[in-house]
């Protein structure tokens, strides 16, 4: 296996192992903390009864302000034992649910570390085949290629671990607040901070809500998923491509890819905003404008705003680079260096860079090369 693939495959794996560690638990301990809470609960409804019992007698036997003291007493006591049976019940069936919702985030972070191992396989017999390309010179090209197309999935998958992970934790974070008398009693109330470095207007995540549409102008507010990607590698010194934009100010972009996504954004210019729309140099929307221009530079994305999220997050506005995206949950636009971006607003346009747009909220900076 070559020092790239390498590369690839151990930050793959290494994420996936470390959501794996987040999940782990002991399944035989939490049955014997189930079947402590069955047996606590028998044991003490039955002395719950027998006291009830004793009550009974104890106010047909007797008379007077002593005794309906002490059956005043006994009521008490039922009642806080009562009390007791119910909180019981409760810490069971949130220890089994705790137990069901570990276990499902176990087995879909084994299908993505599994689904890993098939795109390093896949990606590795492809690279073999490269061998064979004529002529010979054409080989180091589409061996970057695809060593970019298994980079960008495996940040894919990744994701898609990070943000079970996040799902599990939080329901498990929801289930403590249940038990610890908080208001918040479900698990799309889970929320994870963002550091402000990264997400700059403070917003946080949630699984649930929504925006609006990729315009840029419209959209609603509300909350939307935020997957956690492993963080974009800084290019190495000398390796960027040059880009020069209409300013005539020149900006190096990670590498070809970006560069020639950012090419083709900015030959928008002046296209007219359409709702839904694909077809370069009639109609864009947002996300049309940055999935096709990345789908001229050889990446598929996503189709919606929402969704393309991939390949590795900008864990800062002072790490972006040209061809980034920027996120919000019903826009998105693309960086193209010295503090700017363009974006299908109407027309296509070059803005500076903001985390504002329309009251939506900001998911952050996204890689798509990694």
């Amino acid at each position: 296996m070559n020092a790239p693939v390498d590369h690839l495959v151990r930050n793959g794996l290494d994420t996936t192992n470390q959501f794996a560690a987040k999940l782990k638990h002991d399944p035989s301990a939490i049955h014997g903390a189930r079947d402590g809470h069955v047996a606590l609960q028998t044991s003490v409804g039955q002395a719950n009864q027998h006291a009830g019992a004793q009550r009974v007698n104890l106010a047909h036997a007797s008379s007077g302000a002593t005794s309906e003291r002490a059956v005043q007493t006994s009521k008490d006591l039922e009642k806080e034992v009562q009390d007791l049976l119910d909180e019981s019940a409760e810490i069971e069936r949130a220890v089994a649910e705790a137990a069901e919702t570990l276990h499902v985030g176990e087995i879909r972070n084994d299908q993505v570390r599994d689904q890993i191992l098939r795109e390093i396989a896949s990606s590795m017999k492809a690279l073999a085949a490269v061998n064979g390309i004529q002529p010979p010179e054409s080989r180091a090209a589409a061996a970057r290629q695809i060593l970019l197309q298994l980079q960008t999935k495996i940040g894919q998958l990744t994701g898609q671990a990070a943000t079970f992970t996040e799902e599990t934790l939080g329901k498990l974070t929801g289930l403590g607040q249940r038990l610890g008398g908080s208001e918040s009693t479900s698990a799309s109330s889970a929320t994870t901070s963002v550091p402000q470095a990264f997400n700059n207007n403070g917003a946080h995540v949630s699984h649930g809500g929504g925006g609006g549409g990729d315009s840029g102008g419209g959209g609603g507010g509300g909350y939307a998923g935020k997957p956690r990607l492993p963080v974009a590698v800084p290019p190495q010194p000398g390796s960027g491509v040059g880009i020069n934009l209409p300013g005539g100010k020149t900006v190096m972009a990670p590498n070809e890819t970006a560069a020639k996504a950012v090419r083709a954004a900015l030959s928008q210019l002046g296209v007219p905003y359409v709702w839904g729309g694909t077809a370069r140099g009639q109609g864009l929307d947002c996300s049309g404008l940055t999935m096709t221009s990345y789908q001229d530079a050889g990446l598929q994305l996503p189709r919606t705003a929402k969704q393309q999220t991939v390949g590795a997050e900008v864990p800062s506005i002072d790490q972006l680079l040209p061809g980034d995206l920027v996120v919000w949950s019903g826009h998105v636009a693309m960086v193209i260096g010295d503090g700017q971006m363009v974006e299908a607003g109407d027309p296509v346009q070059i803005s500076k860079i903001r985390t504002t747009n329309a009251g939506q909220q900001f998911i952050g900076f996204y890689r798509p090369t990694g």
